[in-house]
């Protein structure tokens, strides 16, 4: 059983510049998940039963989904071959985006976890 941590206090939405998707905390340990995303319903679930660096890490990967799914890179069987540069232009673009569009919940990401 996993160790349980209060709910993590954050904004609970992530604002795309053209989609709002909220931000629930619930358990997802009998799917053996720390985090998804669920498109067609604007969706983020993080299971807040974690450390509080943990926590902010599944936030963040699942905003990168997000993102990712923004920038046309969504299906895994789609996704082009493409080179390191390519993949890493797109990534500081998104994540630069993504923080300036929500600068609340980047704070609490980036927050010391003291």
């Amino acid at each position: 059983m996993k160790k349980k941590f209060p709910k993590y206090e954050h904004p609970m939405t992530v604002y795309t510049g053209i989609k709002t998707f909220d931000i629930k905390q619930q358990s997802l340990e009998k799917d053996n998940l720390y985090g998804c995303v669920e498109f067609s319903k604007y969706l983020l679930t993080v299971d807040p039963n974690q450390r509080p660096e943990d926590y902010k890490g599944t936030l963040l990967h699942e905003i990168c989904h997000i993102g990712y799914e923004i920038f046309g890179l969504n299906d895994d069987d789609e996704i082009p071959s493409m080179s390191n540069e390519f993949l890493t232009s797109i990534t500081s673009n998104m994540v630069q985006q993504m923080a300036g569009l929500n600068p609340e919940l980047f704070q609490f990401i980036f927050a010391d976890n003291d």
